[in-house]
């Protein structure tokens, strides 16, 4: 009987609380509508002579898709409901690369945010494991700001000049991650 009550408990314990189940569906959304986003913005870059940028964002959309994919895995393993819901429109012209890289960075904060409020409602329900996948996260959208802040920074010092934003595009396409590097990691 003891050993029938430990196991019950254990399954109980790895099961998500509808709270957390709803939320983690939630930002499954988010993380596929930031992936569209970015591929807006690669889209605008494709019109432009920046196929650095165009390069970035399109890797920026594709690894919005992991982050989506890696949340849909971790709902399916904790023995949840995954619900999927629509997708908005994303924006798609911007006035500059300075412009998209702005409108990055707030889509990065807002990302951030809603994993910051994921890890709230972990820590309310107590799932340790949530927490641990949540904290991941937290730890890439630190990385994914900083980059962005970064690359902001530069943009604002290249101001106009065309030459110094075609040095930056050429380093935005040979970012790690980005182009066939990324293929190959991904296993594509």
């Amino acid at each position: 009987m003891l050993f029938q009550s430990v196991c019950i408990t254990s399954i109980s314990a790895m099961t998500l609380s509808p709270k957390l189940t709803k939320l983690l569906n939630e930002q499954i959304n988010n993380e596929m509508a930031s992936s569209y986003v970015y591929l807006g913005m690669a889209a605008w870059f494709e019109q432009t002579p920046y196929s650095g940028f165009a390069q970035w964002m399109f890797a920026q959309s594709r690894e919005e898709t992991m982050h989506a994919l890696k949340f849909y895995q971790y709902v399916v393993d904790r023995d949840a409901k995954v619900e999927l819901q629509p997708i908005a429109k994303p924006k798609s012209n911007f006035k500059s690369p300075l412009d998209v890289f702005e409108h990055s960075l707030k889509q990065e904060q807002t990302v951030t945010q809603q994993i910051n409020d994921l890890f709230e409602v972990a820590e309310q329900v107590k799932d340790h494991a949530s927490k641990n996948l949540l904290l991941w996260f937290l730890n890439e959208q630190m990385e994914e700001e900083k980059t962005v802040r970064d690359m902001l920074d530069r943009l604002k010092l290249a101001g106009n000049d065309p030459a110094s934003l075609l040095v930056l595009d050429r380093e935005a396409g040979s970012r790690k991650g980005v182009g066939a590097g990324a293929d190959a990691a991904a296993g594509a």
